[in-house]
């Protein structure tokens, strides 16, 4: 072979290899970029649920008489509105969130959680979701407003004339995501199916409330742990569209 081929053959070769060398540098700096950035979110995560956690100033018995309050003000058509400007905004921004109760809800638009209980921004933490019927996701949720903000209360909230335990109850069949949730509430309609059909909903209703209770607290060691070591009281109502009120379940 003449010299001049060799050449560019060894020229060919040592470029490959200086590629290869390229690209394998960027893979390991990359992995180490993503491996430290873990790690920074793991110490901020640990820092925010400790600086958070504990020092929420909310007790359970604070909490749950701060939620019948603002109820009663708000069906007595005299909220306060509290804590809405926004100074509010800036000092949660700067200092964190310390909600006095975790709230579990029905999706619909007849029950807006912070105005039936007359509170502002930073005091509810409100997961909703149709029925208020809880899967992985919300429970997860519900997980850590326990344990990294602290929270002292769980509110489990049902409303009357809510439209998922209606469909439930009239034995209607829903496709796709929708019937799945809904089959979390098919326990309730079988446990009224023997009550006359005009109390069978309302029955249903103030059934799934403390179901759902129930469930969080049995599903989720933390929930469980937390409320045995008094720490957190697992709650439930059921919310009158009609009247405003909040029927309290302890």
């Amino acid at each position: 072979m003449p010299q001049t081929n060799i050449f560019y053959a060894f020229l060919r070769v040592t470029r490959m290899l200086g590629f290869l060398f390229v690209i394998l540098s960027l893979c390991f700096l990359t992995s180490a970029a993503l491996a430290a950035e873990e790690s920074g979110h793991g110490q901020a995560d640990a820092s925010h649920g400790a600086s958070h956690g504990p020092n929420n100033p909310n007790s359970v018995d604070s909490a749950l008489k701060a939620l019948k309050e603002g109820n009663a003000r708000f069906a007595t058509a005299q909220p306060t509105h509290p804590r809405q400007g926004k100074d509010v905004l800036a000092k949660l921004a700067k200092d964190g969130q310390t909600p006095l109760a975790a709230v579990l809800s029905c999706s619909d638009s007849r029950a807006p959680v912070e105005k039936i209980f007359d509170q502002g921004f930073g005091d509810l933490f409100v997961i909703r979701v149709a029925g208020a019927a809880p899967g992985v996701d919300q429970i997860g949720s519900l997980e850590y407003a326990v344990a990294h903000l602290g929270v002292p209360i769980i509110l489990v909230l049902a409303h009357t004339q809510c439209g998922a335990v209606t469909a439930v109850v009239n034995e209607a069949k829903e496709p796709g995501a929708l019937g799945e949730l809904l089959a979390k509430l098919n326990p309730v309609a079988k446990a009224v199916s023997g009550l006359e059909s005009s109390a069978r909903l309302d029955a249903a209703i103030k059934m799934s409330a403390s179901l759902f209770r129930e469930q969080v607290t049995l599903v989720s060691p933390v929930i469980a742990e937390a409320v045995k070591a008094g720490r957190l009281k697992v709650v439930s109502g059921v919310y009158d569209i009609e009247t405003g009120l909040v029927n309290f379940t302890e």
